[in-house]
């Protein structure tokens, strides 16, 4: 199969991880296309983080598996 032979190929059929949130700030685009909000970043942030901002979120991650990984500031 070809997706086992290309790891881009793989990337381009499955989709990588997608960053929804930079410094602090939305990416609206990237959210409107994962068909997520704002909402939904800030319920994984509250718990896994504690978070309770946007603002507060260095980097939030879609991954493939459809988890939403949080990175806070320090």
């Amino acid at each position: 199969m070809v997706k086992q032979r290309s790891l881009w190929f793989s990337r381009v059929l499955d989709g990588g991880p997608t960053v929804v949130v930079e410094q602090g700030r939305v990416l609206h685009e990237r959210l409107k296309r994962a068909r997520l909000d704002e909402d939904d970043i800030l319920e994984a942030a509250r718990s896994a983080q504690g978070i309770l901002e946007i603002r507060q979120i260095r980097f939030a991650i879609l991954e493939r598996n459809g988890k939403i990984s949080v990175i806070p500031y320090e």
